[in-house]
Parts: structure tokens; sequence; C-alpha cells
């Protein structure tokens, strides 16, 4: 499944509210970009105000899949392809 650039909610486990804390104050949720992620756990970009050029380095962050009880992001239903046309062209005008 391709998840990055996937925007989600991470929920902490207890381990993981208490291990963040400096990061996500005291909520137990908090939004995030997904950027990557393996079995060690997810790389994130913290979603943030301000208004960064484009080009600018984008700080991200690993959180252990220890550290999360849960993650929620939507996703659409896979469309299938588009048919192609079957080659009819209208006639030209005389």
């Amino acid at each position: 499944m391709a998840l990055s650039g996937t925007p989600a909610v991470f929920f902490l486990s207890p381990q993981g509210e208490q291990a963040l804390a400096l990061w996500v104050g005291k909520r137990s949720s908090f939004p995030a970009l997904m950027v990557s992620f393996d079995t060690t756990g997810a790389w994130i970009s913290l979603v943030r105000g301000s208004v960064e050029p484009p080009d600018a380095a984008e700080p991200v962050m690993l959180v252990k899949w220890d550290y999360v009880a849960t993650v929620t992001f939507e996703m659409s239903p896979r469309q299938p392809p588009a048919r192609a046309p079957i080659g009819f062209r209208p006639l030209p005008e005389a």
C-alpha cells in the first residue's frame, strides 16, 4: 500500500504518550503527514501552521510502532482504469 504523502492521525499507546510528550504535549493523538514506513515505525512530518518555501528541507521524525496504538487515514477505493475509446471518429464535414 502506497501511503507516502498521506495525512493520518496517530493514536498513541500509553508508552508513546510518555515518550512523545515533548513533541505532542499531553494529547493521546496527533495529525501528521506519513512520509514513509517500515517494520520499525512510520517516518512522519508533523502538520505545522507555518508556510515554508516549496524547496525548503522538511524535518521528519520516526514514530516507533511500539508507541502507536492505531493509525487512521482516509483512502479512496481503487477505480478501475477507464476503457480506451474504440476508435470511431466523426466524419469530416464537406
